[in-house]
């Protein structure tokens, strides 16, 4: 459940000062003025608010659009928040760990999910079934998306069953950690493969059926490593990395045909993935102190696929890391 404070907050926002003009006629004085009013009042409620949360002046309440006549916005806006109902999502890497939470979450809203995997084909099955229980629908199929023609029959197989697709995540991926200097050509190239090159194959693929639909949302996960890097990682940094710059390119090439194409960067997600990751060394280096879980990564995605108010979103990275890339650039 989602929570604000109460209104009373709002005094707050009454020390921050307008000081606009325009820039021609703009004095040094008035800028002054300006920036020595708002950052004093940003300051100020920065530093009290902490204070008055211990004191319970500030009662925290559930959020609900309707007990806020002031701002009808609010209502309108998640009154239509995201649901799928009628929409094809095709999800890579599925079967388990951040995929599965993001079948899962698309199935709940409505969506009719294609779960991909590669081996794991029970895995893949009993996520169709817990997202049939959840009263949504979903079918499994089997491909290796670093096979060119094994996309193009996901795909294909998609679009003759359901007809349409209009959300891919680009999800599936692997590690081959090692130093560099012990790392084979092997080990790199099998992390490029399937983390960078099977997005791109992927992407392709859903872009001929989106284009001509002239809508779709692609969301591709990326990773925290890919803005920061990690020790033992350089394959996988560089895939990642590469991620945040095909999401980039690839939205600016299909906007004018209205898709998206954004990028989610988790941090240490508590997956197979990270069970092996010396946890308490790890929980250090995060401001949030503690791992991520994969429903959170999947609560985002699916605001990206599916909410309405995703709708100008295209282009960017946003992250799910607890803190642990603040200050890196995207």
């Amino acid at each position: 459940m989602a929570f604000i404070l109460s209104w009373g907050t709002s005094s707050c926002l009454s020390v921050i000062q307008n000081r606009a003009c325009n820039t021609a006629g703009a004095t040094p004085r008035a800028v002054h003025s300006a920036l020595q009013s708002n950052g004093r009042g940003l300051w100020r409620c920065a530093r009290s608010t902490p204070a008055l949360l211990r004191a319970n002046r500030f009662r925290a309440q559930p959020f609900s659009p309707s007990a806020s006549p002031k701002f009808p916005f609010s209502s309108r806006l998640f009154a239509t928040a995201a649901t799928g109902s009628g929409k094809v999502a095709v999800v890579t890497g599925a079967s388990r760990g951040i995929g599965r939470a993001i079948a899962l979450a698309l199935g709940e809203a409505g969506c009719h999910v294609v779960v991909n995997y590669s081996a794991s084909e029970a895995a893949a099955t009993a996520v169709v079934q817990s997202i049939k229980r959840a009263g949504g629908e979903a079918m499994a199929f089997k491909a290796d998306v670093r096979q060119p023609e094994q996309v193009d029959a996901l795909f294909t197989a998609a679009l003759e069953r359901l007809g349409r697709v209009d959300v891919v995540v680009n999800n599936a991926g692997i590690t081959r950690d090692t130093l560099m200097l012990r790392m084979r050509p092997e080990q790199w190239q099998e992390v490029i493969d399937l983390n960078l090159t099977g997005v791109f194959l992927c992407s392709q693929a859903a872009a001929k059926v989106m284009l001509k639909q002239r809508s779709g949302r692609i969301i591709n996960i990326a990773s925290v490593v890919g803005q920061i890097g990690n020790a033992g990682q350089a394959n996988y940094a560089a895939a990642k990395g590469g991620v945040l710059a095909l999401t980039r390119s690839n939205a600016r090439e299909f906007a004018p045909r209205g898709v998206t194409v954004n990028a989610v960067a988790p941090g240490f997600i508590a997956t197979e993935m990270t069970e092996n990751l010396p946890q308490e060394q790890i929980q250090k280096t995060i401001p949030l102190g503690r791992l991520g879980e994969a429903r959170e990564v999947a609560g985002l995605v699916r605001f990206l696929a599916l909410d309405e108010a995703a709708a100008y979103i295209t282009g960017h990275t946003f992250n799910v890391d607890g803190g642990i890339a603040i200050g890196a650039g995207n």
